[in-house]
């Protein structure tokens, strides 16, 4: 008789391949060629997931250990967001192959899943090849573009595009520090990065929510600034991806199915990070599925960023301040050595009320503020 698995994962990114952690009669089908490629993402991951998963950082899939943000302002001031814990570049390729290494779960690649469809209590899932595999229960872990949200939940997402390159560059790069920087004018509805990846390359970046010509953003912030800032530079891989950016929560459970990381939208509202949140969903995921309460899958995981709708507010409130008022937020700053977190201070508001453009938006900002103090980080 044919085998049928307790659950079938579609995707051996780090949400499904974290998935696959906990569960001994699972398959995850992913239509690469290799685990870790294609590299389509800025490679960022906050320290306090992998201690939460207990998982200890190792050399060989860390590129970069981060200290420090900083958020770089249209007249150039720096704000400076120190994390106590901090964070981590990783070699994506290394990191998915350990994650791989201590999976459970069968892993069977270049088996691209064409077709979703449930007989009875059973999932077949079919691949380009013909064949057809089958389980009482169903992960997408698939992307953006996952076909298990499409097929099984009818459910579109919004996606955006970035454009990024693994870029070597002539002066040394800050391997402690991510730079971001914001500029209404140059990344409508966005922002640029540099994560660093070595001492002399760095992945660098730019996403962009306005109906803008990134190719042109990319080629101007390239020239501008990184120039300016690291010298000469060359190209050495194209890394470019798409967010699942949901402006509505959608379904994460259906029949004994269950979406997992980009295929459930599940990426930061402020930063569009998504590694952390995967691999969270991901042993959420299959613990739900051992526990066999596939619905309590939703509650154990609203705590993740990715579902906090005050960050949603504070998010279209950022990105509607224009240059004048980012500006004097930077101004503000500056007189605290760039500090973001002098502004939990509510001390600080009547310097807000000297400035004439905060002075105009001075209720936003107060629920920015209020957002920004009460904001609940990721639970123990």
């Amino acid at each position: 008789m044919e085998r049928i698995f307790e659950t079938i994962i579609v995707g051996a990114g780090p949400g499904g391949l974290t998935a696959g952690r906990y569960l001994d009669d699972a398959l995850i089908l992913d239509q690469k060629e290799e685990i870790g490629l294609p590299v389509q993402c800025a490679e960022g991951l906050a320290k306090k997931f992998l201690d939460r998963l207990g998982i200890q950082p190792n050399p060989n899939w860390i590129s970069a250990t981060i200290d420090n943000t900083q958020i770089i302002l249209p007249n150039e001031k720096v704000i400076n967001l120190r994390v106590k814990n901090g964070g981590y570049i990783l070699d994506r390729v290394n990191f998915e192959k350990f994650l791989a290494g201590i999976c459970r779960a069968e892993i069977r690649l270049q088996k691209r899943v064409t077709e979703i469809e449930k007989e009875g209590e059973i999932w077949q899932v079919k691949t380009q090849n013909n064949e057809t595999f089958r389980s009482k229960y169903l992960i997408g872990a698939d992307g953006p573009l996952s076909i298990v949200r499409r097929k099984v939940f009818q459910e579109e997402v919004a996606v955006y595009p970035c454009l990024e390159y693994l870029v070597e560059v002539e002066k040394e790069v800050d391997c402690s520090t991510i730079k971001i920087y914001f500029d209404q004018e140059r990344f409508p509805l966005g922002y640029a990065w540099i994560f660093p990846k070595s001492k002399n390359t760095a992945n660098i970046g730019l996403g962009s929510g306005g109906k803008t010509d990134l190719k042109a953003q990319f080629k101007d912030f390239m020239e501008k600034t990184i120039k300016k800032e690291l010298g000469n530079y060359k190209f050495l891989k194209n890394i470019s991806g798409i967010i699942p950016w949901g402006k509505k929560p959608i379904k994460l459970v259906k029949d004994n199915a269950l979406l997992v990381g980009d295929a459930g939208a599940m990426v930061d509202p402020i930063s569009g990070g998504g590694i952390g949140n995967a691999m969270i969903a991901g042993e959420q995921a299959a613990k739900s599925i051992l526990s066999k309460n596939v619905n309590s899958y939703p509650s154990k995981i609203k705590f993740l960023s990715c579902f906090n709708r005050d960050l949603f507010s504070a998010q279209k409130i950022f990105y509607s301040f224009d240059n004048p008022t980012l500006n004097e937020i930077g101004e503000i700053l500056e007189k605290a050595d760039g500090d973001i977190f002098y502004l939990k201070n509510f001390s600080v508001f009547p310097k807000f009320l000297l400035k004439p453009n905060l002075r105009k938006n001075i209720f936003k900002f107060l629920k920015l503020l209020f957002v920004y103090r009460n904001y609940t980080r990721l639970p123990n």
